[in-house]
Order: structure tokens, then C-alpha cells, then sequence
């Protein structure tokens, strides 16, 4: 037997106002929810979300406090989004991108956090979405001043681009920065970070078992929140809107949004 209900799950906004440029947006996106509960299971019946994505919550709320501390606010505003029922289909982030406290031709950039490092710090940054617009070049300077090398998505079959946030935001014609974990552990043998992930994603992945785990090494979280903190700072402070790359899916979209300004 199956019951059907409907249920209400907020969006969570937050704003750091430009210094000069406030009309303008950098979106930082994380999503808040997971899957509820598992029936059958007396002992564990929770999908905590606790990579996936608590981690990303408590990052942006990081991010976000430091930020809130700058000597001088960047050019551009910030939108911190936390965004609900991601897991359910983008049932957030898609109203926001339909139904935006900004036209999307403002946002300049949306970087969506879904889950963090927690195997300790990477040579290697997994950019999901290379080569689709120009903050690919943004990414990689920031990136190369870690010491840390961009890599493409390693597993484009899976079509992580189009599952979570920022999807909703690109569909309206913004471009996005969304990284996964790095592979390349330092002081781990080569291949260690990928059987290590690997076997997260069979075990762990959209499972009660995503818990807290007092053993996770997150100096490489640390990393990456930097490097996406930087990444959007430095956008917000360019002079010229982020543009997809000249024949991009999402290029005719971003177009329409920019027009619409005039």
C-alpha cells in the first residue's frame, strides 16, 4: 500500500550586498535535505545526509561568516541559497531559478557545494562541467595558487552536471563551478583515492549509513572551500558577466537573460 502526501520545504536566502556592482549576484547554492526514512529497519531508519549534504550546508555557513568579515564587500552581491528537496528532483533550486529574487540575467554565476572532501587534501581538483564556460579559467588559476591541478569530470557517464542545484540555475542561462572530490590523495599510494570513493558511493551513497564519521580527514574540504570561496570573489569582482563557452547547450539561454537586462 502507498500513501500520498504533499509537505512544504523552504528555501533558505541570504544576502552579502556589492559594494558597487549590488544589482549584481554571485548564487552560492547547497541543498539542506536527503531522503527521510527507510521502512523495515528498526535500527537505523535515518538517511542522515551527512556528506550529502550536511557537509555542504555547514561549508556555506562557513563560507558565508567569513565573507561577512571582509574589510571592503566585493563588488558584487553574494546570494547564499540553501536550497530544500533537492533529493526529490532540484524541487528547490528550480523555483528559484523559475522564480528568482533577482532576474537570471543579474547572476553572474551560480557555484553549487553537493557533498565535501573527506579523505584529506587532493593534488587534483574534479571540476563536474569542465569546458563549458569561461570560469573554467578562474577555477584553474585558483587552483594552480593551491598547488592543486583541474581534472574533467571523471565520470561523465553518470551525468553528475544535470543532477543537482546548479542544473536549475543553467537552464536560465547561468553559469556554474560544481567540483567533486579530488582522486589524487597526498601521501596516499596512486589509485587509493578512487577505491576509497568508490567504495563510499556502493556503501554509503543515498544510504542510512551516511553518518558523521570522527575518522574523515577534511583539511581537503578546507581546500576546496577556499578555492570555491576565492573562485566566487574573484567573479565578483571582474568587470564582464561570465559568459558559456561559444556553441554551449546552455549559450542561447544566457543570451536571452542578458537581453532581457535592456
Amino acid at each position: 500500500k502507498n500513501s500520498v502526501r504533499q509537505a512544504t520545504s523552504p528555501n533558505v536566502l541570504a544576502m552579502l550586498p556589492g559594494s558597487q556592482r549590488p544589482d549584481e549576484f554571485i548564487v552560492y547554492t547547497v541543498h539542506w535535505d536527503h531522503l527521510g526514512r527507510i521502512f523495515g529497519d528498526p535500527k537505523d531508519n535515518i538517511y542522515n545526509g551527512a556528506i550529502d549534504n550536511a557537509t555542504g550546508t555547514a561549508t556555506l555557513l562557513a563560507m558565508a561568516r567569513a565573507m561577512s568579515k571582509l574589510p571592503q564587500p566585493p563588488k558584487r552581491s553574494i546570494l547564499f541559497a540553501f536550497v530544500g528537496a533537492e533529493e526529490q528532483g532540484l524541487l528547490g533550486s528550480e523555483p528559484l531559478a523559475l522564480h528568482p529574487p533577482i532576474p537570471a540575467g543579474y547572476m553572474a554565476a551560480v557555484i553549487n557545494i553537493d557533498g565535501i572532501s573527506f579523505l584529506g587534501k587532493t593534488k587534483d581538483v574534479n571540476v563536474i562541467g569542465n569546458g563549458k564556460s569561461n570560469l573554467d579559467d578562474i577555477v584553474s588559476r585558483v587552483a594552480q595558487w593551491q598547488g592543486r591541478t583541474v581534472v574533467p569530470d571523471s565520470s561523465p557517464d553518470k551525468g553528475y552536471y544535470y543532477r543537482s542545484d546548479q542544473f536549475s540555475l543553467a537552464k536560465v542561462g547561468v553559469p556554474g563551478v560544481y567540483l567533486h572530490s579530488g582522486m589524487n590523495i597526498v601521501g596516499k599510494p596512486d589509485g587509493w583515492g578512487k577505491q576509497q570513493l568508490d567504495t563510499w558511493i556502493e556503501e554509503t551513497y543515498h544510504q542510512p549509513s551516511d553518518e558523521y564519521d570522527a575518522g574523515w580527514d577534511l583539511a581537503g574540504a578546507v581546500e576546496d572551500a577556499q578555492l570555491l570561496m576565492h573562485v566566487g570573489l574573484e567573479i565578483a569582482q571582474q568587470q564582464s558577466m561570465p559568459a558559456w563557452n561559444p556553441g554551449d547547450e546552455f549559450e542561447a539561454a544566457r543570451k536571452s537573460a542578458i537581453e532581457a537586462r535592456n
